[in-house]
This record gives C-alpha cells, sequence and structure tokens, in this order.
C-alpha cells in the first residue's frame, strides 16, 4: 500500500461494456415482464424473473486540520476516504461531497426457479466525476443444493465487505477505514465455484476462484503519483479463495488470493524534482509481473446490542524489498435506532533487509474514528463519523511538498483530521 459537483451523467459518454449491459438489461426486463404477464393471466408463475435494485450514498465531508503543504497536486492535510477510485479529501475551505458519495443499480434477471441467473451491477461515484463503472456482471448457475457456479466479473473476495462496500446502508462507518481498504484491484473477471452447506450448527460458505483484471487510469497509483497522472494496472494468475463460518453471534472469515501484478505509467516517467510523473514524457511499458500473495482473516461479533469488527490483512511480494500489513479494530453498542462505533485501523510496512529494503524509508499510519449511526427505517441511516489520521512513516519516507524536491522527511499526507457525514439508503 501507499499512503468535486457530481457531472450529468447524460454528458458521459458509456463504455461499450456498459452500452451492451444496459441494453440487455432492458431487453431482458422487456421480455420477461411480457412473459409474466402472459403467464400470469394464465395463473402460471413466469419462467423468467427480473428483479432490481439500488442503493444510494449522499455523503459530505469537511477537513478541519491536519499537515498542510501541496503533495502531488492535492492541496492537504488530506484523507483518502477511498483509495482505489482516488476519493479524497483536501484541504480546500468549504463542504466536499465527492469523495463518498455513489448511486448504483442492480438487476438479476433468472429462470427456472433461479436455478439460472445473470447478475449485472453500476455504479456511478463522485470521486470518478459521476462516471459509470461495471462493476459486476456474471452468470450463475447453481449445480446442487451446495455448489454454484459463477462465471463473468465479480468482486474480489480481498476483504469482509468486498461484496457490499458500495453500500453504505451496510457498513457500520461512513467510509470504510482506508488504512485497510484501499489497493488497485477491487473487480476481476474469471470464474468462482461458492459452496453453502452447513456443519453442525455452524454455516459454512466457501469460494474458489480464478482470473485477470486489468485497471484503467487506478485511482490508487494516482493518489502516489499525482492528481494529474494516469497509470494503468494489471493483475494477471489471480488465484484464490475465501472461507466464512458463522455460528449465532460469532463470524469468523479467512482469505488467500495470489496474482501477479504490473503497471504502465501512462502520463510518462518519474520527475524526481516535483515528486510526480511527468506528464510531457512518453508513456512507459508495463512493468515485468512481480508476484504477491494475500492472506487475510476477520473475526467478527454481534452480541445482543454489542458488535466488534476486526479485520487483519498481510501481503508478501516474493523477492521485493517490503511487506503490507493492515488491521482494523473495532467495537460499538447500540441503543435502539442509535449506533456508537470506536474504531482503529493501522498500515505498515515491514522492510525485507536481506532484499535491500531500508527500515526507515516505510510507509506507516493510523487512523482512530468515532461514529454516530441513526437508523431512520430499516432500509436508510444517517451516520457521523470523526477521523484522526495520524502519519507514523519513517525518516527517509517521503514525497516532495509544496513543489519541492522530497527531503525524506516528508510523509505523503501526514496527519489528517476530518468530519464527515453521510446518508444511506437501498431501494
Amino acid at each position: 500500500m501507499k499512503p468535486f459537483m457530481m457531472k450529468p451523467l447524460m454528458r458521459h459518454r458509456l463504455p461499450i461494456d456498459m452500452r451492451v449491459l444496459l441494453v440487455a438489461l432492458g431487453v431482458a426486463l422487456g421480455f420477461s415482464f411480457g412473459l409474466a404477464t402472459t403467464q400470469v393471466q394464465a395463473q402460471e408463475k413466469p419462467a423468467v424473473e427480473f428483479a432490481g435494485s439500488g442503493f444510494l450514498t449522499l455523503g459530505v465531508g469537511k477537513m478541519f486540520g491536519g499537515t498542510r503543504g501541496s503533495v502531488g497536486g492535492y492541496d492537504c492535510p488530506c484523507f483518502a476516504s477511498d483509495y482505489a477510485q482516488a476519493g479524497v479529501y483536501d484541504g480546500r475551505s468549504g463542504l466536499q461531497w465527492k469523495p463518498d458519495s455513489k448511486l448504483g443499480l442492480q438487476g438479476v434477471v433468472s429462470m427456472d426457479n433461479q436455478r439460472y441467473s445473470l447478475t449485472a451491477q453500476a455504479v456511478s461515484r463522485g470521486a470518478r466525476d459521476g462516471k459509470i463503472n461495471l462493476e459486476w456482471l456474471y452468470a450463475s448457475a447453481r449445480l446442487n443444493d451446495t455448489l454454484t457456479l459463477q462465471i463473468g466479473r465479480k468482486r474480489l473476495p480481498m476483504f469482509y465487505y468486498s461484496d457490499t462496500q458500495d453500500v453504505g446502508v451496510t457498513l457500520p462507518w461512513t467510509h470504510l477505514p482506508p488504512q485497510l481498504y484501499g489497493w488497485e484491484a477491487v473487480n476481476y473477471n474469471g470464474a468462482n465455484l461458492l459452496i453453502k452447506q452447513s456443519i453442525g450448527s455452524w454455516s459454512l460458505t466457501a469460494n474458489v476462484l480464478a482470473g485477470a483484471e486489468s485497471i484503467k487510469d487506478a485511482g490508487y497509483d494516482r493518489i502516489y503519483n499525482g492528481r494529474r497522472s494516469r497509470t494503468d494496472a494489471k493483475w494477471n494468475k489471480i488465484l484464490g479463495g475465501d472461507l466464512t463460518l458463522q455460528k449465532d453471534w460469532f463470524e469468523t472469515r479467512f482469505v488467500y488470493i495470489q496474482s501477479d501484478t504490473a503497471t504502465r505509467n501512462v502520463t510518462g516517467s518519474w520527475d524526481a524534482a516535483t515528486g510526480t510523473f511527468d506528464p510531457t514524457t512518453a508513456a512507459t511499458s508495463f512493468t515485468t509481473g512481480q508476484k504477491q500473495r494475500i492472506f487475510g482473516a476477520a473475526f467478527n461479533i454481534d452480541y445482543e446490542a454489542w458488535m466488534a469488527r476486526t479485520e487483519f490483512i498481510h501481503i508478501a511480494r516474493p523477492g521485493q524489498t517490503f511487506k503490507d500489513y493492515a488491521s482494523i479494530v473495532g467495537g460499538g453498542r447500540r441503543f435502539g435506532k442509535w449506533q456508537l462505533m470506536l474504531t482503529q485501523s493501522r498500515y505498515w510496512g515491514s522492510a525485507v533487509v536481506e532484499a535491500g529494503g531500508n527500515p526507515n524509508a516505510l510507509e506507516a499510519h493510523q487512523n482512530r474514528s468515532v461514529t454516530l449511526r441513526y437508523d431512520l427505517t430499516t432500509s436508510s441511516a444517517i451516520k457521523a463519523q470523526l477521523d484522526f489520521q495520524r502519519d507514523q512513516s519513517g525518516p527517509g519516507w517521503g514525497i516532495a511538498r509544496n513543489g519541492g524536491a522530497t527531503n525524506g522527511t516528508d510523509p505523503p499526507y501526514g496527519d489528517a483530521r476530518l468530519l464527515s457525514v453521510t446518508y444511506d439508503m437501498v431501494f
């Protein structure tokens, strides 16, 4: 890990895959509606069914302190609430609503008593200036009561909240703790086998997957390479799986994913004088694939009015000079429709000295947050959150601040204090 008013959607030309998706869903909806109408008249259950849903987050935030300076085109203090989408609150005056605001729509076409289905989900984000992204497009075939085969585009299950990370009403925070939920790839294209069964009094869900992902203009890399930069990334040969066990008030989850990674700096070569990529130089080729292995674990409790959320991740990179670690430890209590949550999240790098890593040149930061939630209805909530981010990077880690060369002591973003409020709903 390396530590906006939404434009009308009609001004953005949709990617070809999105236009095809919308046309396909429209045809499927019209077909299923006509078929359902005909068969309802015949008092028979429709052979093809369509279900639609959506989610919305309206978020607003304001920085109220931290380390000041210009870093990579951002006017800091800065708080990256969504690394994958370059959702950054910065030190500008006034309220900012782009980083966490989003709108999503999902459609499911099913047949043969839901034995076969096609699922699609599209999301428009303020952090991406309203651009519509295709997040899910996959087909499912239920092989039996235990096994389901799925093929297409899905979430990469790196984290406990991976599948629902955009659905704010399902989260106990205004935004996911960025120290752990912050990497290049969010989705993958491939296949997976989903397993669901009971073992005694335990519920088991397991998933085995394989695929690849290409990311154009990776938000994660833009945060580090400069606001005006563009970096493309690839995760190839993705293999892995996750296992979830749940019983009564306790749930635990384990994940392992491996892949090759490569990046390409579309905006040119690195300019050491400014600490950003120089947009006047030629684009670079993709780097040689580098291997990574991701290990994750989560242990969660929901006991009566009390709740606890803990999650840990470790990324090893064979042959590289550092490893990544991140964690979340949080607890809260419900008081009727109110919920209070206290959370600490951390990220820290570990040097591989034998490979040439420098223990004094590593990124590290932690965030402590206080979140208050009020459930308006069973499908909507208002949340307010205070974040207190503290940079703990080593003295040799830093990028240029205020337009000058890095002196090895400037942190990438430094400390930050943020107040954010969200209205979340599903429909």
